[in-house]
């Protein structure tokens, strides 16, 4: 029932009209796309609607053979962040030229476009855009590591957070009821903080690790180079500038923080080292140390900096509204951690604990254990499910845009795993809990009821880390909301020719449409086109096919000053070329529209 209600709750959310969020999208060019200009213009430029970063060579310039005609590297003009452009060489001869872009936007994402423009006339043309581009590209190799880093960064920061709050919250509080003044206690102890240690200390390996191949990933994809390629020393200078660069390269000296602090206040002998020893002065039985305290800040302190990464360099930082989105985030990572990291610590560490016990002792603790994490665990859900309803709302926005885009799909495949998730938890706490109070009143051993509660905390351990898996994936992709942040670009071929379609501002009410053909093999303008019609049509409400007759504004321009789009949704653009009396070519191009 509460999984209906909860997924009753999603959908009402997603239903809510959506909001423009942060992602860079190219606004105009300096010289105008498709423009012929007279003389060398000095420079290219591209302006985007927000800050974007890129690396020495983010802005390049080629002439019809493939050769680059640009001089020096990449710059903001004026220091404007909003701008990026390279300089051409000087004494340019007439000919048409392609310049490109290959930058990282605030919220992390590589975006990347380009245009024709013209010196001197109309000249030969050369590699389209799409082609030039395609010199430059990571490769799906290096793309899939990228997630798989940040999976693994994920991975790391919740098992290390959520362990620790298991030790300080579930853990101690427990061995101060429960433990007795035998020796198998003093041992339980003493393997528990050691598994837990090795534990730490893994994380803080596989967190370092997985930050620094998550910068050199980075740099790649920034590059447009592989990832080894990325370790040459200039590609690696540029991406430490960047903010991303800065943040991950942060993450891994705050993760050899935690490791060195992990080795020293965890060692099973330290006098600081959160263990039962015996009572001084003469008295008899066991107590704890009191090293709490300074575990919860010293380790506290150094994953801060690693808890707040997902929000610091991804949508947290720069996705409105900003005030809602990064502690959403923060809080969302949080609670993961708590649950993760807690169902680790019971499934890796406790056992090496409870072996130490007599079976009745076993049973009891275990049974303290586990009620006493079921009981934080029920927070942490109700916490990643009101956080997770939150970033879902901001960024898609849209019930459609569940299943027709990447990250759509991702955050449907999140929601489903947590349900599955939620079932598992309410079956423990229903069912193998009150076994295993029964089993500790009788005195007995956990047996197959012990059993029966691994196996289902191993599936839930697995099932989180493919949520994981799903997040890497979903920090990859642009929020599916983000398409809405107009102009709107797409390019793609109609009949043979190249079709480069914008449409501003590609929300509701009047819009103009641009459309350029160019001959896809020489990259030149294609004006042959007898006429160009475009027919919209909004599926999902039934509107359409409303037919316009573009008009023609320049060699191979076309225009439609005047689209009225009425309603929101994924409107489909039919483009239609009629290139002689007898031959038409038809393009469609789904258009989404706030």
């Amino acid at each position: 029932m509460r999984a209906v209600a909860a997924a009753a709750a999603v959908a009402v959310v997603l239903g809510l009209p959506g909001v423009a969020v942060a992602h860079a999208t190219l606004e105009g060019t300096q010289p105008a796309q498709g423009a012929s200009v007279a003389r060398n213009p000095g420079r290219v430029v591209f302006a985007f609607n927000e800050t974007v970063e890129g690396n020495f060579g983010a802005v390049r310039v080629f002439d019809t053979r493939g050769g680059r005609v640009d001089s020096g590297d990449g710059f903001h003009p004026n220091g404007t962040g909003s701008l990026i452009g390279v300089d051409l060489r000087p004494g340019l001869p007439a000919g048409t030229y392609t310049a490109t872009y290959r930058v990282v936007s605030a919220d992390g994402h590589i975006v990347t476009g380009g245009f024709v423009f013209s010196i001197g006339g109309r000249g030969a043309g050369g590699l389209t855009v799409a082609q030039l581009l395609g010199r430059g590209t990571t490769g799906s190799a290096t793309t899939v590591a990228f997630s798989e880093a940040r999976a693994v960064q994920y991975g790391a920061i919740a098992v290390a957070v959520g362990a620790l709050v298991f030790l300080l919250g579930v853990w101690l509080p427990v061995l101060r009821v429960q433990a007795g003044g035998s020796a198998s206690w003093r041992n339980a102890s003493d393997a528990f903080v050691a598994r837990l240690r090795v534990t730490l200390l893994m994380s803080a390996l596989l967190g370092a690790i997985s930050a620094l191949a998550g910068v050199v990933f980075e740099a790649a994809e920034s590059a447009g180079v592989s990832g080894w390629a990325a370790l040459a020393p200039g590609v690696l200078r540029e991406e430490l500038t960047t903010r991303f660069g800065t943040i991950w390269t942060a993450a891994a000296a705050c993760w050899l923080a935690f490791g060195v602090l992990t080795a020293g206040l965890l060692r099973p002998r330290s006098a600081h080292a959160p263990v039962l020893r015996a009572v001084p002065l003469g008295s008899t039985g066991l107590a704890l140390c009191g090293g709490e305290r300074r575990l919860a800040v010293g380790l506290g302190i150094a994953l801060a900096g690693v808890v707040l990464l997902p929000a610091l360099s991804g949508h947290g930082a720069t996705q409105a509204p900003v005030v809602v989105m990064f502690p959403s985030i923060a809080l969302h990572v949080t609670a993961i951690s708590v649950w993760l990291g807690g169902l680790v610590a019971l499934v890796v560490v406790v056992p090496a604990a409870t072996r130490c016990l007599e079976k009745a002792e076993r049973t009891r603790v275990l049974s303290a254990v586990v009620a006493r994490f079921s009981g934080l665990a029920l927070v942490a859900v109700i916490l990643l499910l009101a956080t997770g309803l939150v970033q879902s709302y901001i960024e898609v926005g849209r019930l459609d845009l569940l299943l027709s885009t990447d990250f759509g799909r991702a955050v449907l495949i999140k929601f489903g795993l947590l349900m599955t998730l939620v079932g598992l938890g309410a079956f423990n706490r229903r069912r193998t809990l009150p076994r295993l109070r029964q089993i500790a009143q009788d005195g007995e051993a956990p047996g197959s009821t012990g059993l029966s509660l691994r196996r289902t905390l191993r599936t839930e351990i697995a099932l989180i880390v493919v949520a994981l898996g799903a997040t890497g994936a979903l920090a990859s992709y642009a929020p599916a909301a983000s398409q809405y942040a107009g102009p709107y670009n797409a390019t793609t071929t109609v009949g043979g020719r190249e079709l480069q379609l914008t449409l501003d501002p590609a929300k509701v009410g009047s819009n103009e449409l641009h459309v350029y053909l160019f001959d896809a093999r020489t990259g030149v303008r294609y004006d042959g086109a007898l006429q160009v019609t475009v027919a919209e049509t909004l599926p999902s409400k039934g509107i359409g096919p409303l037919t316009q007759t573009a008009q023609k504004s320049g060699p191979g321009h076309y225009t439609v000053p005047g689209i009225t789009l009425g309603l929101p949704g994924t409107w489909k653009l039919e483009i239609t070329v009629l290139v002689d009396k007898f031959d038409a070519y038809s393009k469609t191009v789904d258009v989404p529209i706030q």
